[in-house]
């Protein structure tokens, strides 16, 4: 039976209950032969470190500490270092630390991997909620590679916490770029579509993705920018460049620094 290693980077902005949503819902996953490997990037809340210390006894969960902030992909780097370095595991999946999987999620994701050997990583449809739980919108990914890779300008190959990797992947050398604060995901796409690693996507919704007040304030200048360059990069990497990319990146970053609320109507409408 293939064993899947989890990684999850918490800090300080993350929620309690939102936490232990995350984690029970992977805990408590159809599919059982996985480790939880955690990262506490930096001082949290005080209610978090309690929770923490609950589960820690956990035989399936490894939890490691760090006094300083860093970012998402140093953490994630250090996780698949570990796991890495272990050589137990099959495949490594992400997930976040506010959002929800689906019981049924790695089981699915294990099948698909089964039946589709040439695939090297894996996401799925999501269903995106509130901050209350609500459901706001069904997000169907690409499916075909091709498809996924002739889009990587105008949309993200995978929703981030929904992924899947072979672990040949990182046993290869690829890593995410750390130091990015944001969009390293997105640069990492590029890299393996360049390597020339296969895509796909579970037209499966596996995974409730948390959009809230922040979600769309934090796409500010800094997001613009970085969102510029990693599309730059991707016309560098790949055979993609074309007029209608370049006037997509255009006006990508003109609403990446528009109002939160015309963000919000874009977000909404426009994909």
């Amino acid at each position: 039976m293939n064993k899947i290693a989890v990684a999850l980077s918490i800090y300080k902005s993350d929620t309690l209950i939102y936490l232990q949503e995350s984690i029970n819902s992977i805990l408590n996953q159809t599919y059982k032969n996985f480790d939880l490997y955690i990262t506490v990037d930096g001082d949290v809340s005080n209610d978090i470190s309690d929770f923490l210390k609950k589960i820690e006894n956990n035989k399936n969960i490894f939890i490691d500490y760090y006094s300083c902030n860093k970012g998402l992909a140093f953490r994630l780097n250090q996780i698949i270092d570990e796991v890495v370095e272990k050589s137990i595991y099959d495949f490594v999946a992400r997930m976040d630390a506010d959002d929800i999987s689906e019981l049924n999620r790695f089981q699915e994701q294990i099948n698909f991997f089964q039946e589709h050997h040439n695939v090297d990583v894996l996401g799925c449809d999501i269903i995106e909620i509130d901050e209350y739980g609500n459901e706001l919108f069904y997000k169907r990914m690409d499916a075909d590679h091709n498809e996924i890779k002739t889009k990587i300008i105008k949309k993200c190959p995978f929703n981030h916490p929904s992924v899947m990797f072979k672990i040949d992947i990182f046993n290869n050398g690829f890593r995410y770029n750390s130091a990015l604060m944001n969009t390293q995901d997105y640069y990492l796409w590029v890299d393996l579509l360049s390597a020339g690693k296969i895509f796909s996507n579970v037209n499966k919704p596996l995974l409730k993705f948390r959009v809230n007040e922040s979600f769309h304030n934090r796409r500010g200048f800094n997001k613009a920018i970085n969102d510029v360059k990693s599309r730059l990069y991707a016309f560098q990497k790949l055979d993609v460049i074309n007029i209608s990319n370049i006037l997509h990146v255009i006006a990508l970053f003109i609403l990446r620094l528009s109002p939160s609320k015309v963000k919000k109507v874009a977000y909404k409408y426009l994909r």
